[in-house]
Formats: structure tokens, sequence, C-alpha cells
């Protein structure tokens, strides 16, 4: 069975648009975080806003559904690890 993504993403979709993380859901960022050095390389890279940007694809939107793409794509591959 597919473990639940949902509500990193809905944490890590807050966390692109600048917005305050309220307790639970920096508690849900911090569980993922502590879950793999993927997750904490990820956050990496999405932390960093102009690397995000420029090592974005051509065929992905720098825009917020693109990075939301590129964030379901890296779950993918590190699930495949």
């Amino acid at each position: 069975m597919a473990k639940d993504t949902d509500p990193i993403l809905q944490v890590l979709f807050h966390y692109l648009q600048h917005l305050t993380l309220n307790e639970d859901e920096l508690e849900i960022l911090r569980s993922w975080l502590r879950e793999s050095e993927a997750n904490e390389n990820l956050f990496d890279d999405i932390s960093n806003e102009a690397k995000w940007k420029e090592d974005c694809p051509e065929n992905i939107s720098q825009d917020l559904p693109g990075s939301l793409e590129r964030i379901r794509k890296r779950f993918a591959e590190n699930s495949k690890l």
C-alpha cells in the first residue's frame, strides 16, 4: 500500500507560498524531515528558491503547480530507492 503523502504535500504547498505554518503543519514537516536524508535534501532544494528555479527542467513550469509536480516526482523517485 502506498504511503499517504497528502499532509506533507499540503505543508510544502503552504511553505512554497511563504505562508506561516501552524503547529500541526510544523510537526508534520519535522516528522517528515526525520524520516530520511532524501526528504532533507528535497526540503533543502525547495528552500533555496534561486537554485530550485534554476534546476527546473524545461518541460515543467516554474510556478507553484510546477513545483508541486517536481516534488511529487521526487517522492516517486525516493520511494523506488
